[in-house]
């Protein structure tokens, strides 16, 4: 009796870690959840302390544009992480 064949490894489709990860997201194991705070204006303008004696200072505060913080759920570890970025 002939044992058939054996496929050598490298003829075996692999899946890359990134695609593992996809499908077992695509299973609904662990979903994706991302939770934003909404665009907010940071700097610019001119801002005005009272300074006991001193008196009222103003100082300019250049814009830095529009900003929000994200944060999602991650297959791994730490679960979930947080960042933030420009609008």
């Amino acid at each position: 009796m002939k044992m058939p064949t054996q496929s050598q490894p490298a003829d075996r489709p692999r899946m890359s870690a990134a695609a593992l990860a996809a499908a077992y997201n695509a299973g609904g194991v662990t979903p994706q959840i991302q939770i934003c705070t909404p665009c907010v204006q940071v700097g610019g303008g001119t801002w005005c302390v009272n300074l006991p004696f001193f008196g009222k200072k103003c100082f300019h505060v250049p814009s830095l544009g529009r900003w929000h913080a994200c944060c999602k759920t991650k297959f791994g570890w730490p679960p979930v992480s947080c960042g933030i970025s420009h609008c």
